[in-house]
């Protein structure tokens, strides 16, 4: 069945992208509502499929990597869905839907089968920490989009002819101020997903702090976005500062996550 899920949810986001890549080239208004639709569509399909994996599976769908990726992509297309009734962003959609759709096809085809729950899996704190975690990945991933669309439309603006992307990026005041909600969002979530990580540390291992290569990345990715946002408050960090800064979080934000993973393992499950 899961299959079969993967496989209309890829089509849906599929027929959605074209859509809204017509409305971003040609900016043809009237695929809106088809562009929409078929993102809802694919949406519900691919929450559905990863409902199915936990139930089928008895936990959380976020054991391997590969159900991981498919759950984050799965929460920022959500996230973005919100953003989409709102302004006219299809540069958004244009960059998330082929990752969602890689993801999907990614644990189809290449994701490993589901080994059995390791000890720390089976731990309660571990339903709270990494949902947290997912949420938190997501909405950043969210502002590491805005920041790169916000540098795209900037160079576009200080040159003394206005490209292509000109007149189909938003604007900079969008880019702004949605960028700044989803970071404090996701500093809000990375935090609490930190802490109830060290809570599931005492718990498993009795100590709250295991120093463990992801532990340890994760909360230098911490302190980097802690500086942005102090940054932010104190109003001296805006614009194409924060915007980079908020790039180089990201990917940091990834390796701590993925990364680490593929040159040391730890007690995660990935």
């Amino acid at each position: 069945m899961t299959d079969a899920l993967a496989i209309l949810a890829v089509a849906f986001y599929a027929v959605a992208m074209v859509y809204f890549l017509i409305r971003f080239f040609l900016k043809k208004e009237k695929t809106a509502h088809a562009a929409f639709l078929f993102l809802l569509l694919g949406l519900a399909t691919h929450g559905l499929d990863l409902l199915v994996i936990g139930l089928r599976y008895r936990h959380f769908p976020a054991t391997t990597l590969a159900e991981a990726f498919s759950l984050v992509s799965w929460v920022t297309v959500l996230f973005f869905t919100w953003i989409v009734r709102r302004d006219s962003m299809e540069a958004v959609a244009v960059i998330l839907l082929p990752v969602a759709i890689i993801s999907l096809l990614y644990h189809e085809f290449f994701g490993a089968k589901i080994p059995a729950p390791e000890p720390i899996i089976r731990e309660e704190w571990v339903y709270i920490h990494i949902p947290l975690m997912i949420l938190s990945v997501a909405a950043l991933a969210l502002t590491f989009v805005l920041a790169i669309i916000y540098i795209i439309q900037e160079r576009q603006l200080k040159s003394k002819q206005p490209a292509f992307f000109y007149y189909r990026l938003p604007s900079l005041e969008v880019c702004e101020d949605l960028a700044s909600k989803s970071l404090w969002a996701g500093f809000f979530l990375l935090t609490l997903g930190i802490i109830t990580g060290m809570i599931l540390s005492r718990s498993v291992h009795g100590v709250y702090f295991s120093w463990d290569y992801k532990e340890i990345w994760s909360v230098i990715t911490w302190c980097l976005y802690a500086i942005l946002i102090h940054g932010r408050l104190l109003a001296a960090w805006r614009g194409r500062r924060a915007a980079y800064f908020a790039i180089v979080g990201f990917v940091l934000m990834l390796f701590s996550f993925a990364g680490i993973s593929l040159l040391s393992k730890g007690y995660h499950a990935f």
